[in-house]
């Protein structure tokens, strides 16, 4: 018989949490924030984005209704991000715009396009400007100097084309657009944040959840509270449509000029955004691959044409998603129709890899390092 490790023990015990009912899952996330909030004397703030945390932020402003927000502009939002964000502030709510040093289109200029993920980007950069041939054999055959196999250190053979592509590629955008900024602001006021992620939404944050102390990261270098990462993307829905969260309209379709409808319940019982089912920086190509039907480049063809313009006439996208096999050119209406109803027929799951808006799955931006202050 197996002796389970502290790791299975930690993995069961999510299990349980994410068995819970919505009522019992907002329990235990205030049980956490108050946790954090009690460790460092009230100086904590909120990371605040998307929807999964305006629904955290809802919850932690309830109990504590000063806490400061920080919003990341990095110019790379949608236009319904940002607009959402100076609602809530003409609201009253306290929250703070940080901004990076540098813009979007610099980093490209700079260091290159954000492709495939970020693991892949930066094992292509390392080889694209090494002269090791150990460093090569890690990452194209991965293999340890030893000969001992490394395979999570392989790129895989699908995009080795990268390394000769007519582009640099890279994976600093995060770090310089958003943690090197909102690092800053907690540099500068001393205080530990809240993030709204959560352990089903990739195998890095659920690695987090068991190997940093679940969701108070006491332990980890950047110290932060998770405390909904025990939560499902449905029961972020289920919160926000009860407490009537106020969200970007990037989630929701337009049904008349006066009147939006977030979210649709599927036959199968479950909900789906009617719109984007994630928002993240709108020219982000990280697991851009992975999208069916009208990709998020695609659809900024419909929502913000001044940006679909930019990416592809005055970033070259065209040139950059043509090596990726990846279809940049507006769907015509009568496709668009056809992808979202195969869609929403065979991928009602909200886990990142259908109809995503920026990052899917692995892919997905790491809120988890939103602290860390990134060298440019």
């Amino acid at each position: 018989m197996r002796v389970l490790t502290e790791k299975d023990i930690k993995l069961n015990q999510l299990k349980q949490y994410q068995s819970l009912s919505l009522r019992g899952k907002v329990r235990l996330t205030e049980m956490r924030i108050h946790e954090w909030h009690e460790a460092f004397e009230g100086m904590v703030y909120i990371a605040i984005s998307g929807a999964d945390s305006c629904c955290m932020a809802d919850i932690i402003w309830k109990l504590y209704p000063n806490t400061p927000a920080v919003f990341a502009d990095t110019g790379n939002e949608l236009d319904s991000v940002r607009a959402n964000i100076d609602e809530m502030i003409r609201c009253g709510r306290p929250i703070e715009i940080v901004y990076p040093k540098m813009s979007f289109d610099d980093v490209v200029k700079k260091y290159g396009y954000p492709v495939v993920s970020k693991k892949v980007s930066d094992y292509v950069n390392r080889v694209r400007r090494t002269k090791s041939d150990q460093v090569k054999r890690r990452h194209l055959l991965g293999q340890n100097a030893d000969g001992s196999p490394s395979p999570m250190s392989k790129i895989p053979n699908k995009w080795q084309k990268l390394i000769d592509a007519p582009f640099d590629v890279t994976n600093k955008c995060c770090g310089i657009l958003k943690c090197k900024p909102t690092g800053e602001y907690a540099k500068r006021t001393g205080r530990k944040a809240f993030v709204g992620t959560m352990a089903d939404e990739s195998f890095t944050r659920l690695n987090s959840y068991l190997n940093h102390g679940g969701c108070n990261a006491f332990d980890q270098k950047d110290q932060c509270s998770r405390p909904i990462m025990f939560w499902l993307g449905q029961d972020v829905m289920e919160y926000a449509r009860e407490n009537f969260v106020r969200l970007p309209r990037a989630y929701a379709e337009e049904e008349s000029p006066n009147y939006w409808v977030f979210q649709r319940e599927q036959e199968d019982g479950t909900w789906r955004y009617c719109g984007d089912q994630r928002t993240g920086c709108k020219f982000c190509l990280f697991g851009i691959h992975l999208e069916k039907g009208e990709n998020r480049i695609q659809r900024l063809a419909r929502v913000e044409p001044d940006s679909y313009r930019h990416c592809i006439e005055g970033l070259r996208y065209d040139v950059v998603m043509d090596e990726l096999g990846v279809e940049w050119k507006p769907v015509r209406e009568e496709e668009r129709i056809i992808f979202k109803k195969l869609i929403d027929e065979a991928g009602r799951r909200y886990d990142g890899e259908l109809l995503t808006h920026g990052c899917a799955s692995e892919a997905h931006n790491d809120t988890d390092e939103a602290l860390k202050t990134t060298e440019d």
